[in-house]
């Protein structure tokens, strides 16, 4: 073999190489640190963050997501029915949150940044979006912003974000906000999650006709759940220093513990809620 074609087979055996390392086993493509900074994860995206995901399918990190600008975000998605299995890993901004003597977060100043991004409060982010299985953290906006009807995100901690945890217009389950700057847990849906000593409201149902079920939420600094015309049911609602959950009628409240809020223990707006065999203390 020619020195010419032993070098054309060598750097095509590493092309290959390359290009099999973007994806698992199962066709899953992959995200790890080194990846993001070279670009090219999809159609579009530029080397640096934030990494754009353009097209639909199924992602997974393949190592932590560290970011060292306050106004960078670490994952754009632009397209529909996208999965993103953060597979254990961390979404690492620059932000440090603190808890004061009365235990609520304190944050650096608001910047742009945010961990997993699909649309913003005035653009509706892409149909479907699931974010899963991680943690996301230190980001000087939301840690993760999903917009698009029919988002969820399971089992994801979100930590010492300046505003929101998540700001989900759909479901959140299995998953923790603490110490944000702003809300814990903004979303249609949440179940069976945790929101503790988060600056404002624990759990805030975003807009009517949705449900809080299975949830804990204490030590924030105003209301513990906060829901319109929703199902707020089997909830544990502690120490928080406001009410501990404020429901606009009609709604059904029922099965919850709440117990030791700074204010009322339940407090309705309006008539027509049903209010049943919830357990209280001032």
């Amino acid at each position: 073999m020619s020195y010419l074609r032993q070098m054309r087979w060598i750097i095509l055996c590493i092309f290959i190489a390359i290009s099999s390392s973007l994806y698992a086993v199962d066709g899953v493509v992959l995200i790890n640190q080194s990846g993001a900074l070279a670009g090219g994860i999809t159609p579009g995206d530029t080397p640096g963050f934030p990494v754009t995901i353009s097209q639909s399918g199924s992602y997974r990190l393949a190592s932590n997501l560290t970011l060292t600008a306050s106004d960078a975000t670490a994952i754009e998605i632009t397209a529909p029915n996208v999965t993103i299995d953060l597979n254990g890993f961390s979404i690492i901004g620059p932000g440090v949150c603190n808890i004061n003597a009365q235990g609520i977060a304190i944050c650096p100043p608001p910047g742009q940044g945010v961990g997993v991004q699909g649309g913003t409060d005035q653009i509706v982010g892409t149909r479907s979006v699931t974010v899963r299985n991680g943690s996301v953290r230190g980001f000087s906006l939301n840690g993760i912003q999903l917009t698009g009807n029919g988002s969820s995100v399971e089992r994801v901690a979100a930590d010492g974000n300046f505003k929101a945890g998540f700001d989900v217009n759909g479901s959140v389950t299995n998953s923790s906000a603490t110490g944000n700057g702003f809300d814990g847990i903004r979303a249609l849906v949440v179940r069976d999650s945790t929101s503790v000593r988060n600056r404002r409201f624990g759990i805030l149902i975003r807009s009517a006709g949705g449900a809080a079920t299975g949830n804990i939420s204490s030590f924030n600094g105003v209301e513990g759940i906060s829901a319109a015309n929703s199902r707020v049911i089997d909830n544990t609602v502690f120490s928080n220093l406001d009410t501990g959950i404020l429901a606009t009628c009609p709604s059904n409240v029922a099965d919850n513990t709440v117990v030791d809020n700074g204010s009322n223990s339940i407090e309705l707006v309006g008539s027509g809620c049903v209010v049943v065999n919830n357990a209280t203390r001032p």
